[in-house]
């Protein structure tokens, strides 16, 4: 997706927060509501494109009309070692 800027900070659990922070009008012109289930597939599509093999957990997502921006977080997770098939991810883990 265009107009994307990732953010990375990792955590002393070993885990990771990804904020991803997206223009309205890029994200608009993929997704209709600013809804969890659209903040999963975001970074589901995300981590598939750059084959990040992740886990994923507790989304948020929030859009600032002000900013024009829509912001997704997710804590991600590499400690476990299972390295995932994003194909059968239907939903959080």
């Amino acid at each position: 997706m265009d107009n994307m800027r990732e953010m990375r900070k990792k955590r002393q659990d070993g885990k990771y927060e990804l904020t991803l922070e997206i223009g309205d009008s890029a994200y608009f012109g993929t997704y209709e509501d600013v809804d969890l289930k659209s903040g999963e597939d975001l970074v589901r599509n995300y981590l598939r494109t750059n084959s990040d093999d992740a886990s994923f957990d507790d989304i948020k997502i929030k859009y600032n009309k002000n900013r024009h921006t829509v912001r997704v977080t997710a804590e991600l997770d590499y400690i476990t070692g299972d390295h995932k098939d994003y194909t059968n991810r239907s939903k959080l883990m």
